[in-house]
């Protein structure tokens, strides 16, 4: 049997590595993805980058390369406001937008044998997510809910993925884990860091869902530990999904981009 190839984004986080590592210790040929210089193994992406992403699709199939499984991992918690190149806010752009495009791009590189595995958040529970998702401004930006927003819409995404184009799409949660996602820059860092980080997961303890999330066949599974579910129905709201699947579309064929 040929050796399966799987996309990991943001292999050089604590969660990225340590999926990379699990998933070859498994057999699996993987392609990690990274913003800062590639080394052997992985190729440049930026998520907060419309034509960074259509640029890296590009370049797999240039180079004739069959991928089988596309983990959506990369992510990022900003404390400040602020616009990407593209004019999107910065959170909304890397978490929930790159998200989108690329796993839209790679279902039609690679169709519906791909398996994609999207990375939610426990701050779910918090988002307050509305048809004014993307009208983050100075004024009601928040580190923590936005953060929250954009995983709602990843979780809200991924299902409609599912529905609309047949693929197997999972989420994965890897909880609190201890790495600089969790710091908040605040004055209160340091306090929280002795008395918070020491119960936090390790690296391989949140990229395990991830690598289950990845390599199954099942679909539209949450996985959380070594565990999975269906998704809880209080995130089921198909209307609110495929609202944001054409609200994202349309926004993006502003800025030049059809799927």
């Amino acid at each position: 049997m040929e050796t399966e190839t799987i996309v990991v984004t943001g292999c050089t986080g604590t969660v990225g590595q340590a999926a990379v590592k699990m998933l070859r210790a498994k057999g699996y040929n993987v392609i990690g993805t990274t913003r800062r210089e590639p080394r052997e193994g992985e190729r440049r992406l930026n998520l907060d980058s419309l034509s960074s992403i259509v640029d890296f699709v590009d370049g797999l199939k240039r180079d004739g390369i069959h991928v089988n499984g596309l983990l959506n991992n990369a992510g990022t918690m900003l404390k400040d406001y602020g616009r990407n190149a593209d004019g999107f806010e910065r959170v909304t752009a890397a978490n929930y937008i790159g998200t989108y495009l690329l796993s839209r791009l790679m279902v039609k590189a690679y169709g519906k044998d791909l398996r994609i595995a999207n990375t939610v958040s426990l701050t779910c529970y918090t988002a307050h997510f509305g048809k004014d998702f993307f009208d983050v401004n100075e004024s009601n930006y928040s580190q923590l809910g936005t953060y929250g927003n954009s995983k709602y819409a990843v979780m809200l995404f991924s299902q409609e993925l599912a529905r609309r184009t047949g693929n197997r799409v999972n989420m994965t949660d890897p909880g609190v884990v201890n790495s600089k996602m969790i710091s908040m820059d605040r004055w209160y860092d340091p306090l929280a860091d002795a008395l918070f980080r020491p119960f936090c997961k390790s690296g391989e303890g949140g990229a395990t869902p991830a690598v289950n999330a990845v390599t199954n066949d099942c679909t539209l599974q949450l996985f959380r530990g070594k565990k999975h579910m269906n998704i809880p129905h209080r995130w089921q709201k198909p209307e609110l999904a495929a609202w944001l699947w054409d609200e994202t579309e349309k926004r993006l064929k502003e800025k030049g981009i059809i799927i």
